[in-house]
C-alpha cells in the first residue's frame, strides 16, 4: 500500500463513521456499567463477562488506553479530513471564484426589469458585485464555505479537551456523614457536610437525594449551598457530584467486664471484636423489611417504616449465628451482647478538577459557529445578464430563488 493510499485511507469517511460508532459504543457502555469499582465486583456481578469487562477496560472506559486510541485516530482522521477539503474551500471564499449555474436552472429575468435597479437593491442587500463582459455577478455570504471545516475543528478542540482532561483531570471519591469535613488542602478550603436527606414520591421509592454542604476556607470564609443529581457544586475550579448514598449503622459491643467497643457498619462489611474472636457482618439493613418466598429480606422502599438488621456472626472465622434484629435488639452470644442502634444515611461524592474545560468551551464555540456558517450564512450567488438572471446555491433552493424573485420585482416596480 503506498504512502497517498494510506493516507486516503487514515482520512476516509468510511473509518470516520466506523471510529464513531465505536466511540458511541463505549460511551454507552460507560454510561451503563458502574465505572471504577473493584475487580471483584465485576467478576461476581457478572460471572460470565467479568473478566472480559476488566481486559477491555470497560470498567474504567472513559481513561482506557483503548478509548484514547479511538479519541487519537478520530481525531488524525478529522485533521486529515478538514485540511483536505479546506485549499478547496478558501479557493471558493475567493471574490473572483463563482460556481457556474446549471444548464437547466430556472431563468429568474423578468420582462421591462430594470437591470441596474436590480443591482442597487443586491448592494443594498449587501452582495458584493464583480462586473464580466456578459453582465455582472452578486455573491454573499462566501464565509458559509468553510462553515464545514470551523465544526470539525470544534469537534476536533472537544475531543482534544476530553483527551487532556481524561489524562490529567484530578478526581476522587469519598463518603460523609453529616457533621463529617473533608479537607482539600491542595485547594485551599474544605468541605462539611450539614445534612444528607432523600426526597421520596408517593409510591415511597427514591425521588432525589440532597446534600446540604458547606465550604469553609482558612480565613474563616465559608458559603453553604446544596448539592443534588444534576445539580454539581463548583468550588473554584473543583466540582463535586452527588453520585451516591447508603446506610452506616453504629454497633456496640458490650464484653463480660463490661468493657464496650463500638462500630460504624455499612451493609456488607464486617467488624472484628478482638476479646471474643468475633467478626460480625452486617449483611445489611432494611429501612422497610419484608422477606421474599425464599426467606430473604428485602427492603420495600428506603423509608424507616420497618427497619431490621441482618447480621451474620463468626467466631474464629467459623460461622457461629444468623439473626434478624430490630434497632436496639440485644444479641447474646455467650459472654457477649451485640446492639445495633440505629442507623444513619451518608452520601457518596464524586469530585474532578478537569483540566480540558476550556478546551471543551472554545471548541462547542467554533462548533456552533461552524454550524451557524453552514446552514444559516451558505454561499449565495447570482449570474445576471442580458437575458438571464440564475442563482447558484447548495442549499435552500427554493428559498433563495423566491428571495431573487422578490427583488426582480422591485426592479420592474411592481411587488408580487
Amino acid at each position: 500500500m503506498t504512502i497517498d493510499k494510506f493516507i486516503r485511507r487514515l482520512t476516509s469517511l468510511g473509518l470516520a463513521i466506523t471510529l464513531f460508532i465505536f466511540i458511541a459504543a463505549y460511551s454507552i457502555i460507560g454510561t451503563v456499567l458502574p465505572q471504577g469499582l473493584q475487580r471483584e465486583f465485576y467478576i461476581e456481578s457478572y460471572p460470565s463477562l467479568g473478566s472480559i469487562i476488566t481486559t477491555l477496560q470497560f470498567d474504567q472506559v472513559y481513561s482506557s488506553w483503548i478509548f484514547r486510541i479511538l479519541l487519537f485516530l478520530f481525531i488524525v482522521n478529522l485533521s486529515g479530513c478538514t485540511l483536505r477539503i479546506l485549499p478547496g474551500q478558501l479557493k471558493k471564499m475567493n471574490k473572483d471564484h463563482f460556481p457556474k449555474p446549471k444548464l437547466d436552472g430556472d431563468n429568474l429575468r423578468a420582462e421591462n426589469m430594470d437591470l441596474q435597479k436590480f443591482r442597487g437593491i443586491l448592494e443594498k442587500k449587501r452582495y458584493a458585485i464583480v462586473e464580466d463582459e456578459k453582465g455582472f455577478k452578486a455573491s454573499k455570504h462566501r464565509i458559509g464555505n468553510i462553515g464545514s471545516s470551523v465544526t470539525h475543528l470544534g469537534i476536533i478542540i472537544i475531543i482534544l479537551g476530553s483527551f487532556v482532561g481524561n489524562i490529567f483531570a484530578q478526581e476522587g471519591f469519598f463518603n460523609m456523614l453529616p457533621g463529617d469535613i473533608k479537607g482539600f488542602p491542595e485547594y485551599g478550603f474544605s468541605l462539611r457536610l450539614d445534612d444528607f436527606r432523600l426526597g421520596f414520591r408517593d409510591n415511597g421509592t427514591v425521588d432525589q437525594y440532597y446534600s446540604d454542604v458547606t465550604v469553609l476556607r482558612p480565613g474563616g470564609e465559608q458559603f453553604g449551598d446544596t448539592m443534588w443529581v444534576n445539580n454539581p457544586l463548583k468550588v473554584d475550579k473543583v466540582d463535586f457530584f452527588q453520585t451516591s448514598y447508603g446506610w452506616a449503622s453504629s454497633l456496640s459491643i458490650l464484653g463480660p467486664d463490661g468493657d464496650e467497643e463500638n462500630g460504624l457498619l455499612r451493609n456488607g462489611e464486617s467488624y472484628f471484636y478482638q476479646p471474643g474472636h468475633l467478626t460480625v457482618y452486617l449483611y445489611g439493613y432494611f429501612p422497610n423489611m419484608t422477606l421474599t418466598s425464599q426467606g430473604e429480606p428485602l427492603t420495600m422502599t428506603e423509608q424507616e417504616l420497618n427497619p431490621y438488621y441482618a447480621v451474620i456472626l463468626y467466631e474464629f472465622g467459623n460461622h457461629v449465628a444468623s439473626e434478624i434484629l430490630e434497632p436496639g435488639q440485644e444479641l447474646q452470644y455467650k459472654d457477649y451482647t451485640l446492639i445495633f442502634q440505629d442507623s444513619e444515611l451518608y452520601t457518596g461524592i464524586t469530585y474532578r478538577r478537569d483540566f480540558g474545560y476550556i478546551f471543551v468551551m472554545l471548541g462547542s464555540f467554533l462548533m456552533t459557529l461552524g454550524l451557524i456558517f453552514s446552514f444559516y450564512f451558505y454561499p449565495k450567488h447570482i449570474q445576471v445578464e442580458e437575458n438571464s438572471i440564475r442563482t447558484i446555491t447548495r442549499q435552500n433552493t427554493w428559498g433563495f430563488d423566491y428571495q431573487v424573485k422578490q427583488m426582480v420585482q422591485q426592479s420592474t416596480g411592481k411587488e408580487e
